[in-house]
């Protein structure tokens, strides 16, 4: 049982991984200069964080919309902002996204504005809340609302941190653009279309 949970967890982390692992490989490929091995941490500490918070949330998968005989159900869906007031859970989710609005200015030289990772963290929520669709998961307003303000909170400490530091941050070697939004939507495809759970489950009965 032991050497199926170590497997079960070494696929958890690779549907999330090696679509971007992938990514890396053929960006890289096209890049001239030398990549500094710093860089490249800073990035898989990135993609490591995005697994903590999509193993923690919990989206539906290809496997979940096959296997219901509903795909969309209405009694799971809160539109209405703090219908059972603010909770214990409201402050985890500030928590939960607060390193996604530090992370994001940190690694790249295109986040560094207020507007880009709010933004950034209010689309990776809404894609989590979209995809909780489809495994029988509330999918709730207040984890929105709160997912984005943790990416606020997120970005203020890391702009507290520049301004103690007085010093402007150099870039952890910009790969394209849309790099960040890329890793969002790969981790996201990743599991939906990779991750399978209810094999491993047929094999630990």
């Amino acid at each position: 049982m032991m050497i199926l949970d170590i497997l079960f967890l070494i696929y958890r982390v690779a549907c999330i991984f090696l679509p971007c692992l992938i990514y890396q490989f053929f960006t890289l490929r096209r890049k001239n200069e030398n990549i500094f091995l710093s860089s490249m941490i800073w990035r898989w500490v990135f993609l490591f964080y995005l697994y903590l918070v999509i193993d923690v949330t919990g989206i539906g998968t290809l496997g979940d919309i096959l296997s219901y005989p509903e795909l969309i159900r209405s009694e799971e869906i809160n539109l209405i902002p703090f219908q059972s007031g603010v909770g214990m859970l409201n402050i985890l989710n500030i928590i939960m996204f607060t390193p996604l609005g530090f992370l994001l200015p940190l690694i790249w030289k295109q986040c560094r504005n207020l507007g880009t990772t709010v933004l950034l963290g209010f689309e990776f929520s809404l894609m989590i809340e979209l995809l909780q669709l489809f495994n029988r998961r509330a999918t709730d307003i207040d984890d929105l609302l709160m997912n984005t303000l943790g990416a606020l909170v997120g970005f203020l400490i890391w702009k507290f941190s520049q301004r103690i530091i007085h010093k402007v941050p150099k870039d952890i070697q910009a790969f394209p653009k849309r790099e960040p939004q890329i890793y969002l939507l790969l981790s996201l495809a990743g599991v939906f279309l990779l991750f399978h759970w209810r094999f491993f489950l047929k094999l630990a009965l």
